[in-house]
């Protein structure tokens, strides 16, 4: 946003009156001030609304390799198709199952005594996003895709969401204009001016999701009747706003 002089920052609260005494004396007569000359008060708020994530999303896929490109292949397809009927066995509906990534690499061996590389092998991957709307399901599904796998599956990463942040969101909003107004009077009330209508508003809206680092785990998880344990924990929605109330 160009407002000259005017710099905005997180909490900043500024009081733009024109140019010396001219714009203030402008509100004192009653005429509306033209925010695009930079006068009027400026301030920022923010609103937080805690919610508990309902969605656990997964990064979850396969990596083979063999001497061959046709038998890597094959060896990939074979497991990613093991590992997607045991996902739909958890309840995973084929909707929330989608093809992140598909991959084929030759592997090299360098000889030293020539400088020269040569194609040792072929390693295949394929990984899926999978939505699981039943957090406390996600540690039976990894297990169960670990066990369908076996030592090709790979477990890349997780993290969780709010998959309706609609009445969240604007519950934090309108803390954030709440917090913003409740800036705008105390200046307007240690400044001696009449707080006016406001002139202009703007939002945006971040959180709602936990990103937790990429997970490594054994492919013998949950063989001995253990769930691999995963904790959704709490998301924070915040709402920052920019409002700007005219003087009268």
């Amino acid at each position: 946003m160009k407002k000259g002089a005017i710099i905005a920052v997180s909490a900043i609260m500024v009081i733009a009156l024109g140019i010396g005494a001219m714009g203030f004396t402008a509100a004192q007569s009653g005429n509306l001030i033209n925010t695009t000359q930079q006068v009027g008060i400026w301030v920022n708020g923010e609103g937080k609304v805690t919610v508990t994530p309902d969605t656990a999303n997964l990064s979850l896929g396969v990596q083979v390799e063999d001497a061959t490109l046709a038998a890597a292949n094959q060896k990939a397809a074979s497991a990613m198709d093991a590992l997607v009927a045991a996902l739909k066995a958890q309840g995973v509906a084929e909707k929330d199952i989608k093809t992140q990534g598909f991959n084929i690499y030759p592997v090299y061996d360098y000889d030293k005594e020539t400088g020269r590389s040569t194609i040792r092998a072929y390693q295949v991957s394929n990984t899926v996003e999978v939505k699981v709307r039943v957090v406390a399901n996600a540690g039976k599904v990894i297990d169960a895709a670990v066990a369908a796998a076996g030592n090709a599956v790979r477990v890349n990463t997780i993290y969780f969401s709010v998959d309706n942040t609609a009445a969240a969101m604007d519950q934090a909003r309108e803390l954030a204009l709440l917090d913003a107004k409740a800036k705008a009077e105390q200046i307007a009330r240690v400044t001696g001016v009449s707080l006016g209508s406001v002139s202009f508003v703007s939002d945006s809206t971040y959180g709602g999701g936990r990103v937790t680092p990429p997970m490594a785990i054994d492919s013998k998880a949950g063989a001995e009747g253990s769930v691999t344990p995963v904790l959704a924990g709490e998301s924070e929605i915040v709402v920052t706003v920019q409002v700007i109330y005219n003087i009268n």
